[in-house]
């Protein structure tokens, strides 16, 4: 089982989370459960950890408790998939005899959905456990959900605490950020970076044979393919990444990403809306991509140089070919 990359919520100061909020809600789904314990986990460099515990005495866990990455406990199952899991009686299940939560502390049922980040990746665990064997209705599933998406709005409005929405961040004609609101967020979303220990990746887009459209076809035409660029490339993006018109035909996308998988999947999701417009004249794209790391302060200048170096290494390719 890989490890989380992810650091401690109860190491950093995480102001934006309303934390008397989460523990009435925690409370709340105990009660309504009729459970023993209920929790808010997070996943992260030390394992699975408690960040909240219902106040019962029957709670066994405090926060603060680990289960480690080779612990065999029900959470680790949900980060891990990326979905809901019920085991009603663990006694039947095969799956979780070694569980200490089972063997040591007796919790025989769970009852767990993944928290989630803007980005989609997993943050945690919100959770029941009860010491008897339990067949919850659908009704209670449909309400657990919805306090998760109470939590997932939470972990998204970190992001959106960490970017502006001044009009002189905007780019007039794309509608995107302009350089200097990239500039501004880039370190606002560093920062962020930095305290959760999430991976960014920065990367290049410069349009191929540009001028030659604007030269054939007119700078209207120009324009509307930058505009229609970026709203592609705006929601070919996760609500967490930024994404700005660094200039010209040129635009940048700091995304919050785990794996590559993520990166390329904004790349097949862009090419889906370039393929599928017809009102205006085909042109394609080159990208760079940079991977940062999640410890490291960087300078913007200092990068781009790099992505660049990428991106232009990548139109270069495609030109060869072209030749060919």
């Amino acid at each position: 089982m890989r490890a989380y990359g992810y650091h401690s919520f109860r190491d950093i100061q995480v102001n934006e989370i309303d934390w008397l909020r989460w523990q009435r809600l925690v409370d709340t789904v105990a009660e309504m459960f009729h459970a023993p314990a209920a929790f808010i986990n997070q996943a992260n460099t030390k394992g699975i950890e408690v960040l909240i515990a219902s106040e019962l005495p029957t709670t066994r866990y405090s926060p603060g408790h680990i289960a480690t990455i080779d612990q065999n406990v029900y959470s680790h199952y949900v980060v891990q998939k990326n979905q809901l899991l019920y085991v009603p009686d663990a006694s039947q299940d095969p799956r979780w005899h070694d569980n200490p939560e089972f063997q040591d502390d007796h919790y025989i049922s769970y009852l767990g959905m993944p928290i989630i980040w803007p980005d989609g990746d997993t943050f945690g665990t919100l959770c029941v456990l009860s010491d008897v064997v339990t067949q919850y209705p659908a009704t209670y599933l449909k309400v657990l959900n919805v306090i998760r998406d109470v939590i997932n709005a939470d972990l998204a409005h970190m992001y959106r605490e960490n970017q502006l929405l001044n009009q002189s961040y905007l780019d007039p004609l794309t509608k995107i950020y302009n350089r200097r609101g990239f500039e501004e967020l880039f370190e606002k979303n560093q920062q962020l970076a930095l305290r959760l220990g999430r991976k960014m990746v920065l990367i290049s887009f410069d349009l191929d044979g540009f001028k030659p459209i604007n030269d054939n076809y007119g700078h209207i035409t120009g324009d509307k393919i930058l505009a229609f660029f970026a709203t592609s490339l705006k929601s070919s993006c996760r609500g967490s990444d930024l994404v700005a018109r660094w200039g010209g035909d040129e635009f940048l996308v700091l995304a919050h990403s785990e794996t590559e998988q993520l990166e390329n999947s904004v790349l097949l999701r862009l090419d889906e809306h370039l393929a599928h417009q017809n009102q205006l004249p085909k042109f394609d794209y080159s990208v760079g991509m940079l991977q940062l790391d999640p410890a490291t302060h960087y300078e913007l200048d200092s990068l781009l140089p790099s992505v660049d170096a990428r991106m232009y290494h990548h139109k270069r390719t495609k030109q060869t070919k072209q030749r060919q």
